[in-house]
């Protein structure tokens, strides 16, 4: 089973600079950036559900459909069949409303403040790697 990355969010330099440190780390990943909630949708339809591991990396706050929006989506009926979806949440916000409200989502499994670390993102992946059945 293939490990895809995607990593939404509006911000082009976070994307990069997360593509590249999780890319040091394991260069097996594909990785694929998104710039917004619906594109990163998109990039999930697209995908064969069952025949990969999915880690998502999300910004709350971007246009077009914004972090919140893709949870709800990805919570409805059409992503049931997406049981190899790991998520998390990437943010600059550090209100603890939100973290409160991410919370609120089963699919959500960690909040971490921007900018990530390089722990962090071992973290990510080492929580992922060590669960492949």
């Amino acid at each position: 089973m293939s490990k895809t990355i995607l990593i939404i969010d509006d911000d082009q330099l976070v994307r990069l600079i997360v593509e590249k440190m999780m890319s040091k780390i394991d260069s097996t990943l594909t990785i694929i950036p998104c710039e917004d909630g619906k594109v990163g949708l998109e990039r999930l339809i697209e995908r064969p559900e069952n025949h990969f591991e999915c880690i998502v990396l999300l910004d709350l706050n971007m246009p077009v459909l914004d972090g919140w929006g893709f949870l709800d989506e990805i919570q409805s009926e059409q992503f049931n069949d997406y049981q190899n979806i790991t998520l998390y949440i990437l943010s600059s916000s550090i209100d603890k409303v939100d973290i409160e409200r991410a919370k609120q989502y089963s699919i959500v499994k960690k909040f971490y403040h921007k900018p990530l670390t390089s722990v962090d993102i071992a973290e990510i992946l080492n929580f992922n790697i060590n669960t492949i059945h």
